[in-house]
C-alpha cells in the first residue's frame, strides 16, 4: 500500500501546537499597605491630639481596596489577550496544515499520477522497466504531518487527529503480487480498466506483454502495442472463471489482474483485492479493510488513449516490426585460432570502409561504447565476446558479462566455455559481494604472477593457468548510478588492469559526464554506434558522426582502435552458426575458475549441497546447517554445527523466513546417524510439550542420557499463553536443559522470531545464532547481525552466519505425532476423595451419574453438609463404599480444618484452574499443565505426586 514517507516535500520546519498561557495569579489583600496610614494617623493622632488626622485611616483600606480590583482587572484583561493570541495561533497552525497537506497531496499524485490523470497527458511515459503501483483510488491515509506539543483540551486534540490524516490521496497497490477486483461488472471491469491502462503507461513495449480475454469487454486494448510486441515479462488479464489461470507460463514472469463477481472467483494468492461496492466506495484489503473512492476508466476514454499509445509506438519503432536484418555475419569473417600468444586479444568485430575492423583489447587495454537504444549496441558487445571466444581459448582469455538493463541481452553467448558469470541487474544486497569479489579477483592475479616472478600476464610461461579476463558492462552508467562504490573499484581495474590481465568493455548510451576521467583515460579502443546528442558522439570518438547515424541501420558505428584513427564502420551480428563453431572449438578445454561466484541457490537442501559447494566438502561428523557465500576468498564454505563445541543452536528469523524447514533438515541428520528415536521434537499441545520439558528436566537431574538432539520450534511464542506460575516454570526448564545438554553429549537447537523473545537466562545459556531474515534492519543488528546484509524480501532460508551471506538448508516439516489423551478421572477409584470445583454443583450432578453407588456431599449444600463432609473426612468411608466431598476454592479455603484432613486422608481431585489447585494442593510445585480446564483435571492420590485426567464427558 502507499507509503506516505515519500510525498512529504523536504525542508519543512516542524510545526509545534501553541502552549496554553498561564492562569495569571490572582492578586492578594494588601495588608501591609491598608495597615500603614493607620497606624500613621493614630501616632500623629496621639502626638497632635487632632482628630482630624484619624481621618487619614480611612485612606490606607480604601487605596488597598482599589489596588485589589484594579490588578483582578488587569489579570482579566490578561487573560483575554493571551486566550486571543493563542486561538490566532491556532488558527495560523490550522492553514499551515491545511498547506502541507495539500503538498502532501499534490506529491502524491504527481507520484501516482492515477489513471485519469495519465488518459489526460495522452503521451505514455514508458520509462519503468516492470510495473510499478497502481493507483487504485482516493483514500484516507496518515500524513507526515506531526505536530510536537500536548494537547490541553478537546479541540487540540482534535486537531492533532486532523493533522496526521491526509484525505483524498491516492492508495496503490503493486501488480507484483497481483490485482483482484469484484463486486458489480461494470465495475470491476472499470477499476480493471483503470489498473490496466496506468500498467501500459509506466512500461514500455517489449518490457512486458500483456494477455487479455478476446471477449468484446476487452476489445479496447486491441491495438495497444504491448499486446503484439513479445516481452519475458507479462501482465495476463482473466475474468470471470477464467480466473483459476496460472502465474506461470512459458518460463516467463506473469502479472495477474483479476476479475470475479466475488472473491471466490479470484485465483488463490493475490497480493491485493478491491471490492467496489458503488462507483464512488471500494475497499481495499482483507481484515482492516481501507475504504476508497475508486479509480475507473470508461471503454471510450481508455480506447482513445489506447489509439494515442499506439501512434506512439510506431513513432518509436516499437509497434512489433522486425528488426533489421544484420550487414555482416559474424561466421563470414576470419575467426582463425590463435597462435597462443599471450601479447594479444585482436579479433575481427565488423567491417570498415577498408576491411575487416579489428579490435585487440590486450593493447586497449579497456574499451568504450556508446549507443542508444537501438542502435545495436548489445548485439555488437554479443560479436565481440563470441569473436574473442572463437579464436582465444578459455585458458587464455574468460569473461565476465554484467547486464545493468535486467535483460537477456548476453543470453546467445552465456553457454561458452570461457564465460565465468552472467550477471543482470545486480540487487541491492549484490553490490557489496561484487565489489569484494573483484578485488579478490585482483589479489588472487597479483599473488600468481608474484609466485612466478612475473610483472605481466604476457610475460608468464604456458604451463600457468591465468587467462586474460574480460569484463563486460552493458549499461556502465546505471550501475554507477546506483551503486557509485563500484564506480570506484572499476577505476582501480583500469588503473591496475593491463599489467594483471583483466580489461574492460563499458557500455553506455551516454558515457559523457558519468564513466570517471580516471577510467575513460585507459580507455585506449573507443567505439559508438549511433547517439542522440553530438557532445556524445565528440566526447567518445572526437567526431560528431555518430550523432548523423539514421536509426535505420543498427548496428552502424564510428571506431577508434585505439590507434587515434576513426573510421566509419557496421557491426557484425554473432550468427548461430558463429557461436556454435566457438564453442565446439573449445570444447574439451578446461573450463577457467570463476572469479564471480554466482549468488547462493533460493533454496536448498541435503542432495543439491555438493553441487553448490563445489570442491569444498562438509565434516561429515558436524551437522550441516546451509552454504555461506565468502566473496572476500572467493569461494563457497559449508556452515557446520557442532554441538560438544558449539553449544545450543538458536535459529532467529520472521514467520515464513525458513525456520522450520532448517529445523527440520537438522533434524534429518541426526535421525539418520543415531535413529528416530534420536530426535525429541518439543511440539503439540500445551500438556505435551509440559511434559517433554519435565521429563527432559527430570532425565538432567538423575544423570540419564537424552535424546542425540532436542528440538524446540517457536520458543519465543511457545509460553505466551500458559498461565504465569506455568509459563515461569516452562522458561525456567528450557535454561536447565540448555545449560546442561554439553554434559551429557546431547544438542539442542530452539528457533524464534527475535532474540529479544527470549529471556535473558535462555540468550546467556544460547552458544550458536543462525540469522535469518528479520522483518527490519534493526531487529537484525539487535540480534548480533550485520546491517548492510539485512534484506526485506530475503527468500526462505536466506539469512547471514558469522557475518557471511548464507542460505541454509530446508526440509519438509515432518508430520506432527497425534499426543496420547489421558486417561480419564474414575471417582470409584478412590474410596475417599476431596474435589475442589469452579462448578461444584454440575460436577457434584456429573460425578453423581458417573458413580451412583457413591456418596457426594456437596459443602455449598448448607451446614448440614459441612457438619457431614467433617464426618466423612474425619471416619472415611465404610469398607467397599465411596464418598466424594465437592466444593469451590472458597469452601475449602474457608473451611480449613476441613481442608486439612482432606489433604492428609483424601485423594485430590481438581476441577478448575490454578486456583482451585492451590486452595487444596499439598505442596507448592506446579502441577501438570492441562490443555482443557474444562475438560481435563488433576487427581493428587494420597501418596502419588499429581496426574492429569480427563474430566467426566457431559452429556447434554
Amino acid at each position: 500500500m502507499s507509503d506516505p514517507s515519500h510525498w512529504s516535500p523536504p525542508g519543512l520546519i516542524p510545526l509545534a501546537l501553541p502552549p496554553r498561557p498561564p492562569e495569571p495569579a490572582r492578586p492578594g489583600f494588601p495588608w501591609i499597605a491598608s495597615a500603614a496610614p493607620v497606624v500613621g494617623a493614630t501616632a500623629i493622632w496621639a502626638v497632635t491630639g487632632s482628630t482630624f488626622a484619624l481621618l487619614f485611616a480611612v485612606l490606607g483600606p480604601l487605596v488597598a481596596v482599589a489596588s485589589m480590583l484594579d490588578g483582578r482587572r488587569q489579570s482579566r484583561r490578561e487573560r483575554r489577550r493571551s486566550a486571543g493570541e493563542r486561538r490566532a495561533a491556532l488558527e495560523r497552525l490550522r492553514q499551515e496544515i491545511a498547506l502541507r497537506h495539500d503538498l502532501e497531496r499534490e506529491a502524491a499524485w504527481r507520484l501516482a499520477p492515477g489513471a485519469r490523470r495519465v488518459m489526460e497527458r495522452g503521451i505514455p511515459a514508458w520509462r519503468a522497466t516492470a510495473p510499478g503501483p497502481v493507483v487504485l483510488g482516493a483514500a484516507t491515509l496518515p500524513s507526515r504531518v506531526r505536530i510536537d506539543g500536548m494537547p490541553s483540551d478537546d479541540d487540540d486534540a482534535d486537531l492533532l487527529r486532523s493533522a496526521g490524516r491526509l484525505t483524498e490521496v491516492p492508495l496503490t497497490a503493486e501488480v507484483d503480487g497481483g490485482l483482484g477486483f469484484t463486486g458489480p461488472r461494470s465495475l470491476a471491469l472499470a477499476a480493471a480498466r483503470a489498473a490496466l491502462v496506468q500498467c501500459a503507461d509506466a512500461v514500455p513495449p517489449g518490457t512486458i506483454a500483456i494477455e487479455a480475454p478476446g471477449t468484446e469487454a476487452w476489445q479496447w486494448i486491441a491495438g495497444l502495442p504491448h499486446v503484439t510486441v513479445p516481452a519475458r515479462a507479462r501482465l495476463r488479464v482473466v475474468d470471470g472463471a477464467a480466473a483459476a489461470a496460472s502465474r506461470e507460463a512459458d518460463g516467463d514472469r506473469v502479472h495477474l489482474i483479476a476479475i470475479g463477481a466475488t472473491p471466490d472467483e479470484l485465483p488463490p494468492g493475490l497480493a491485493t483485492v478491491v471490492e467496489l461496492r458503488h462507483r464512488g466506495l471500494a475497499v481495499v484489503g482483507r481484515g482492516t479493510a481501507i475504504p476508497v473512492v475508486p479509480e475507473l476508466a470508461g471503454t471510450v476514454e481508455a480506447g482513445a488513449w489506447v489509439e494515442r499509445a499506439a501512434i506512439a509506438g510506431r513513432r518509436a519503432g516499437m509497434d512489433g516490426a522486425a528488426a533489421l536484418p544484420a550487414r555482416v555475419a559474424l561466421s563470414e569473417l576470419d575467426l582463425a585460432p590463435a597462435a597462443g600468444d599471450r601479447s594479444s586479444l585482436r579479433v575481427p568485430v565488423g567491417a570498415s570502409e577498408s576491411g575487416p575492423l579489428h579490435l585487440d583489447l590486450a593493447t586497449g587495454p579497456h574499451a568504450l561504447v556508446a549507443g542508444t537504444s537501438g542502435s545495436g549496441k548489445s548485439e555488437f558487445l554479443v560479436t565481440w565476446v563470441a569473436a574473442l571466444a572463437a579464436i582465444h581459448p578459455p585458458d587464455r582469455v574468460a569473461f565476465l558479462l554484467v547486464d545493468f538493463k535486467g535483460g537477456a541481452a548476453f543470453d546467445p553467448v552465456a553457454a561458452l566455455p570461457h564465460v565465468t558469470g552472467v550477471v543482470t541487474d545486480l540487487a541491492e544486497s549484490e553490490a557489496g559481494r561484487a565489489v569484494a569479489s573483484i578485488r579478490a579477483e585482483l589479489r588472487h592475479r597479483e599473488h600468481v604472477l608474484a609466485s612466478v616472478g612475473a610483472r605481466d600476464l604476457a610475460n608468464l610461461g604456458p604451463d600457468t593457468v591465468l587467462p586474460r579476463l574480460v569484463v563486460v558492462i552493458d549499461e556502465f552508467q546505471a550501475m554507477v548510478e546506483r551503486f557509485p562504490e563500484l564506480g570506484a573499484v572499476m577505476a582501480d581495474v583500469a588503473a591496475r588492469g593491463r599489467s594483471l590481465g583483466v580489461h574492460l568493455i563499458l557500455a553506455s548510451q551516454r558515457p559523457n559526464g558519468v564513466v570517471r576521467e580516471n577510467v575513460t583515460a585507459n580507455c585506449g579502443i573507443r567505439v559508438s554506434l549511433r547517439v542522440l546528442q553530438r557532445a556524445d558522439s565528440t566526447a567518445v570518438v572526437g567526431t560528431e558522426a555518430a550523432a548523423s547515424i539514421e536509426a535505420s541501420t543498427p548496428g552502424r558505428g564510428i571506431a577508434d582502435a585505439g590507434d587515434g584513427r576513426v573510421v566509419r564502420f557496421q557491426s557484425a551480428l554473432a550468427d548461430d552458426a558463429a557461436i556454435r563453431s566457438a564453442a565446439d572449438r573449445h570444447a574439451a578445454v578446461a573450463l577457467p575458475r570463476r572469479p564471480w561466484l554466482d549468488p547462493l541457490p533460493r533454496s536448498l537442501t541435503l542432495g543439491s549441497v555438493g553441487a553448490v559447494l563445489g570442491p569444498e566438502r562438509p565434516d561429515p561428523d558436524a551437522i550441516l546447517l546451509g552454504v555461506a557465500d565468502d566473496p572476500d576468498r572467493q569461494r563457497r564454505v559449508p556452515i557446520e554445527w557442532r554441538p560438544a563445541s558449539d553449544g545450543p543452536l538458536a535459529v532467529l528469523g520472521a514467520p515464513g523466513s525458513g525456520r522450520t524447514a532448517l529445523l527440520a533438515a537438522i533434524a534429518n541428520q541426526v535421525a539418520e546417524r543415531r535413529g528416530p528415536d534420536g530426535v525429541l521434537r518439543i511440539e503439540g499441545p500445551r500438556s505435551a510439550v509440559w511434559d517433554a520439558l519435565d521429563e527432559l528436566d527430570r532425565a538432567l537431574a538423575d544423570g540419564r542420557r537424552l535424546p542425540a538432539l532436542v528440538v524446540l520450534d517457536g520458543l519465543d511464542s511457545c509460553f505466551a499463553a500458559w498461565p504465569d506460575e506455568a509459563r515461569f516454570t516452562g522458561i525456567a526448564r528450557v535454561e536447565s536443559i540448555l545449560r546442561g545438554v554439553r554434559d551429557l553429549r546431547s544438542a539442542v537447537v530452539v528457533s524464534a522470531a527475535r532474540l529479544t523473545g527470549l529471556g535473558a537466562g535462555v540468550r546467556d545459556a544460547l552458544g550458536s545464532t543462525v540469522l535469518l531474515r528479520h522483518p527490519t534492519r534493526a531487529d537484525l543488528v539487535q540480534a548480533g547481525g550485520d546491517g548492510t546484509l539485512w534484506e526485506p524480501d530475503a527468500v526462505p532460508g536466506s539469512g547471514q552466519w558469522h557475518g557471511l551471506r548464507a542460505q541454509f538448508l530446508a526440509a519438509p516439516r515432518p508430520p506432527a505425532g497425534t499426543p496420547r489423551p489421558p486417561l480419564p478421572y474414575e471417582p470409584a477409584r478412590h474410596p475417599l476423595t476431596a474435589v475442589c470445583s469452579r462448578t461444584p454443583r454440575a460436577d457434584a450432578a456429573a460425578i453423581a451419574a458417573a458413580c451412583p453407588e457413591a456418596e457426594v456431599v456437596l459443602l455449598g449444600d448448607g451446614p448440614e453438609a459441612a457438619a457431614r463432609a467433617t464426618s466423612v473426612l474425619q471416619h472415611g468411608p465404610e469398607p467397599g463404599s465411596t464418598r466424594i466431598v465437592v466444593g469451590d476454592a472458597e469452601s475449602w479455603t474457608t473451611n480449613w480444618t476441613l481442608a486439612a484432613q482432606a489433604r492428609s486422608r483424601a485423594a485430590i481431585v481438581v476441577h478448575g484452574g490454578t486456583g482451585e489447585y492451590r486452595a487444596l494442593a499439598r505442596d507448592a510445585a506446579p502441577p501438570p499443565l492441562l490443555d482443557d480446564h474444562r475438560r481435563q483435571c488433576w487427581v493428587v492420590p494420597t501418596e502419588a505426586p499429581p496426574e492429569r485426567r480427563s474430566w467426566i464427558p457431559r452429556h447434554d
